[in-house]
């Protein structure tokens, strides 16, 4: 084969469908799609957290809903706080806030003394850009509770790409008139039906004439000579002269030899893993909507998303509704060690705490771990992945992924890197 892939997720099934050339995919997993997987309780599809289809590339997002019939859905989404739902974003809906706290807001956001300040982490970046009030209130904290790392330990990567809300907006949301803000994601696409995995299917299928799909299968070793690449598996020995990394840099970088400085940066290289759990309940309280953030610190998850809302091919034939909740943490704290009826009860009685979905409603759950979920964008995370990266690139690796570029890439992202590889390899090729 031309090119080796290694991982069978979003990255390496699209870049296999722009690649020119023949290739294989090696994935270790029974199933392609990595954290594009989708899984069903009593028929009800289900996917690892709340994917949704949006990107400010309308070229990469008509590229990905050509795969699949798609719902065009209206962005819907809360922010429970203190017992109120605030609409999402946050500082659209000051008008929901108790009186104090909405004055707080507006008025730390109008006379804001970190605005002349230019922003060195996370936290620094909130409060340049919103204000101590809306900070405090939600950003800080909600932040806090999905990286499960200190705002202040944190770099800007993954904030600065968000805009500044205008000065009208904001008082106007403290007058009760309705504003939007992030518009881009104000109407997001979904699979009519089959959940997010329904975008791995349609990719296998363009791909099956020029590439040859194994799996399950487990990496040996991994060699290079004379410029030709060999992967040796249980499944056989494969030779590509180009070696692509889908896989988690954690993980691929055990089949390789490294020097102690490059293992030193991996090794510091932060995520969170996920559970996942899912409820089916005969009825709830979260209305019409898609998803609730959670910054309350008692509440144990920091997302919930009802699936209902994604169309009808995702609600029960009988009434009632198919909530999922998202619980984050670092591997070897200590909500890695709890068991999965552990984290059952908690997250039945916390809907039932907030009032969203009591418990006796609740007639079946499934919970479900991942082990890499989000990239932590820590103070040494630019320095430390550039050193991984770079010594990869200089053995002619090249990486294209979440957890193979060590970058935190929606789906739109994905998309747009394994375009740019496979149009570079075509040239090269």
């Amino acid at each position: 084969m031309g090119v080796l892939i290694l991982g069978g997720g979003l990255a390496g099934c699209s870049l296999a469908y722009f690649l020119d050339s023949n290739s294989v995919i090696l994935e270790k997993e029974a199933r392609l799609g990595g954290l594009c997987r989708s899984y069903q309780l009593n028929n009800i599809i289900y996917d690892i957290g709340p994917h949704a289809l949006f990107s400010k590339n309308k070229e990469v997002l008509s590229q990905i809903t050509s795969l699949t019939e798609t719902n065009v859905l209206r962005r819907s989404n809360k922010i429970y706080h203190k017992n109120r739902l605030v609409k999402y974003p946050f500082e659209n809906d000051l008008a929901a806030l108790a009186e104090t706290e909405r004055d707080y807001c507006l008025k730390e956001f109008l006379n804001n003394p970190y605005e002349v300040y230019h922003p060195h982490n996370m936290l620094q970046f909130f409060l340049k850009t919103f204000g101590e009030g809306i900070t405090k209130l939600y950003l800080q904290p909600y932040n806090e509770k999905i990286w499960k790392f200190d705002a202040a330990f944190m770099d800007t990567q993954m904030v600065e790409r968000i805009p500044k809300p205008p000065k009208d907006d904001v008082i106007q949301s403290a007058r009760g008139i309705p504003t939007e803000g992030y518009t881009h994601q104000l109407y997001f696409h979904y699979p009519c039906e089959g959940g997010i995995e329904q975008l791995i299917t349609a990719l296998a299928k363009r791909i099956a004439s020029k590439t040859t799909i194994v799996n399950p299968v487990g990496i040996r070793t991994i060699e290079c000579n004379n410029k030709c690449w060999t992967v040796e598996t249980d499944q056989g020995i494969f030779t590509g002269e180009t070696l692509i990394n889908c896989m988690p840099l954690h993980e691929f970088c055990t089949y390789i030899k490294i020097p102690q400085k490059v293992q030193t940066a991996l090794n510091n290289l932060k995520y969170n893993s996920i559970h996942i759990i899912v409820l089916q309940a005969r009825k709830d309280n979260m209305g019409d909507n898609f998803a609730f953030y959670v910054p309350e610190r008692n509440i144990i998850f920091h997302r919930i998303s009802k699936m209902n809302f994604l169309g009808k091919n995702y609600c029960l034939k009988d009434k009632g509704s198919t909530i999922m909740a998202e619980i984050t943490y670092r591997p070897g704290s200590y909500l890695a060690d709890l068991s999965r009826d552990e984290i059952r009860r908690t997250v039945i009685d916390d809907f039932d705490k907030i009032d969203l979905v009591k418990k006796n409603d609740v007639f079946d759950s499934e919970v479900r771990t991942f082990q890499y979920a989000y990239v932590i964008y820590d103070l040494d995370h630019r320095k430390n992945t550039d050193t991984v990266l770079s010594y990869l690139a200089n053995q002619k690796i090249f990486c294209c992924g979440r957890f193979a570029e060590f970058e935190y890439l929606n789906m739109d992202a994905v998309f747009e890197h394994s375009y740019a590889l496979a149009q570079k390899l075509n040239e090269e090729l």
